[in-house]
């Protein structure tokens, strides 16, 4: 009577599948170097137009979950506006109003207002987030503090 093996599979399966050449071809001497090393010692010179762009080949590095989600704001502090009053008028950031000076911190690429410092000016001021420090001392000075 015969008996039947099933035969094992001749696919290269694994890390260590190494088809009998065992620790050759294993450095990066194999590789022509690490990185972009040994670029154009070989063949297909055409990669200089990738230098020549600026850009680089392949994949590099990653995104983690936290980079892509994170939001980080843009802050500036009640004290800096009171003491740039002007400068702020004259890149049309603020204006002067008889409520007192109407200030855009969004159209300045800031998004949080924070309470350091002293406020000696009535000013109106437009922002997505402020703190309750900064709300107060702008109350206190007279103005309003618009979230929006």
């Amino acid at each position: 009577m015969v008996v039947r093996k099933i035969k094992k599979s001749k696919k290269a399966r694994g890390l260590k599948s190494t088809r009998g050449i065992g620790k050759r071809n294993r450095g990066a001497g194999n590789r022509g170097g690490r990185g972009r090393a040994g670029l154009g010692k070989r063949a297909g010179h055409r990669k200089l137009k990738f230098y020549l762009e600026g850009t680089r080949l392949g994949v590099h590095g990653f995104t983690s979950v936290k980079q892509k989600h994170h939001f980080k704001p843009e802050t500036i502090n009640v004290n800096y506006l009171d003491k740039s009053i002007d400068i702020l008028i004259d890149k049309k950031f603020a204006e002067q109003t008889p409520e007192g000076v109407k200030i855009d911190v969004i159209k300045m690429g800031c998004n949080k207002l924070l309470g350091s410092g002293k406020v000696h000016n009535k000013m109106v001021i437009t922002v997505q987030q402020a703190t309750e420090s900064a709300k107060k001392k702008i109350e206190d000075a007279g103005g309003k503090v618009i979230l929006g």
